[in-house]
């Protein structure tokens, strides 16, 4: 149970970090950028042990998940490098991106932590 609240923690901490820099007007600063890769860890090493009772739950989903999570962690990396020359709609697909590998982890999870 540990390891999920580890992983909904970091993926909230993570959407609150991408949501200040696609926001901030002076861009994602280095402490910003440190937050989000400390995320990226946590979440990753957390959603490979959770992988396990995901698969059990539905399979393709899990695989989907780890799939869009994995190209999410990119692109946040891609528009942190980058920021100076992001449009609107790459700045709205981040945070939909986003919300929609938090909202599709909720559903692995069954709604729990909550």
């Amino acid at each position: 149970m540990i390891w999920l609240w580890m992983h909904l923690f970091s993926w909230i901490v993570l959407l609150i970090v991408v949501l200040f820099a696609v926001f901030s007007r002076n861009g994602a600063g280095k402490l910003l950028k440190m937050i989000a890769r400390i995320c990226y860890m946590v979440a990753i090493i957390s959603g490979i042990i959770l992988l396990k009772y995901a698969w059990e739950t539905s399979p393709v989903l899990a695989i989907v998940k780890a799939v869009l999570a994995i190209g999410l962690i990119g692109f946040c990396e891609i528009y942190f490098s980058r920021k100076k020359g992001v449009g609107n709609s790459i700045k709205a697909l981040l945070v939909t991106a986003t919300i929609v590998v938090g909202i599709i982890g909720f559903i692995l999870a069954g709604g729990r932590p909550f």
